[in-house]
Order: structure tokens, then sequence, then C-alpha cells
């Protein structure tokens, strides 16, 4: 009896997203109706409600690593695998969208992609949008993973790896993890040093995006560095 009763539940959950999308829903019956396809048989509102008690939100539940997620009572290393599949899919979902586009199409597509690639995570890194003559994307890479408080960027490194991918423009991003929104001193010298080294190059740096807590903020639209070319 109890078993068809989480069924009928399950398809009520079902029924209400097919209907209406996520309209409605609280947090955790997000959860709870992703886990219905992970966990069969078996009651995940408590699982769902305990996810969200461990890490605060949704953005934190999707962060979270595998072995992280393992450690909630009743998720399971399937349940666990199927979460962080989600977030993967959506970080695929955005990286496609931006190929072979301008990044200055859809810049809020951009920012949503930086975002799932480096939010939540605990130590700093920094890393490169690639980009084309006419600034389609080419590729975006983590070049640098750091400490809780700094990565050590070469900048020589940047260079060789745009050179490598025949770019000719480059959107630079780093993290801050303790969520402070302001560029460092340090931030805006290397932005100026890499502006100059493209410049030799015949590249453009176009832009630097600092990631604090769950803003994309860009150096070109707060006046951080006047050197950087408008699209």
């Amino acid at each position: 009896m109890a078993e068809e009763g989480h069924k009928g539940h399950r398809e009520r959950l079902r029924l209400r997203f097919a209907r209406h999308g996520l309209e409605g829903f609280h947090d955790y019956e997000v959860l709870e109706l992703l886990l219905t396809y992970a966990i069969p048989r078996r009651d995940v509102k408590p699982v769902a409600k305990r996810l969200m008690q461990g890490f605060g939100t949704l953005a934190g539940v999707f962060d979270a690593q595998v072995s992280e997620l393992k450690l909630i009572e009743g998720l399971g290393e399937k349940g666990a695998l199927f979460l962080s599949l989600i977030r993967q899919a959506g970080l695929r979902y955005l990286a496609s969208d931006i190929h072979a586009r301008s990044v200055f199409d859809r810049p809020e597509m951009v920012k949503a992609h930086l975002r799932f690639l480096v939010q939540g995570r605990g130590t700093e890194c920094f890393g490169a949008i690639f980009t084309d003559q006419q600034h389609r994307h080419i590729a975006t890479q983590i070049l640098v993973e750091g400490t809780v408080d700094r990565a050590v960027v070469y900048p020589r490194n940047v260079i060789k790896r745009a050179l490598e991918l025949d770019a000719k423009g480059l959107i630079l991003f780093h993290n801050h993890p303790g969520g402070s929104p302001r560029a460092s001193a340090e931030d805006l010298a290397l932005t100026e040093h890499m502006s100059r080294a493209c410049g030799l190059l015949d590249m453009r740096l176009l832009d630097h995006f600092l990631l604090a807590g769950r803003e994309v903020i860009s150096f070109r639209e707060r006046g951080w560095f006047a050197g950087v070319p408008q699209p």
C-alpha cells in the first residue's frame, strides 16, 4: 500500500510538471521530481529535503561533488551520479548554444555558461574563452587551479594556448571563492598586461569576467579596465 502511495505521488508530481512546468514547485520538489527517475519504488521526498538542508540551495546541490552527495542518507551512488549528470548536461547545453556564435550576440548566455563552469568551486581558478576574428566561440578552458584565495597565472601560458587554437580574441575569467565582488589590484594589472600581450600578437582582449558568489561581473561593463575594446 505504501509503495502504491509513493507511485501515486510520483505520478502527480510528473503530471504537475507536464501541465505547468516547474511553476509552483518548491526547490525540494524539483529535486524530488528528478530523483523519481533515479531511485525507483521509494519515497524520495525525505532525501530531497535532506539535500536542501545539507547544501542550502539548488545551486549548492548541483555544485556539490559526487563524494559529498553520497553522504546524504538515502541518495546512494546512483542518485549522486544522476544529480551530477544534471549539472554536466546543463553545462554541455550552454556550451553548445554559444559554439560558433559571437560572444557578444548572447552575453547573458556566456555568463550563464561561466557560472555553470565555475560556481561552487572552493578554490580560485583562472581560464579563458577563446574566439575567432568575428568573436565566435572556439573553446572555454580553465587554465589554472589555485588555492582558496590565489591562482598563479602565467600570461605566456594563456597566449600559448590561444596560438594553439588560432584564436583572435580572448575573454579572461576567474573566481573569488570568498565572494568579494571587487577586482583586486592584481586582477587589474594582469588584465592590462594580457591586453598588451594580445595586441603584440594581433589578438584582442575582449573582456575579463569575475565570478563572485552567483554574480558574473564584466570588467568592461564596470569600467575597471579602460583598455578593453568595445565590440
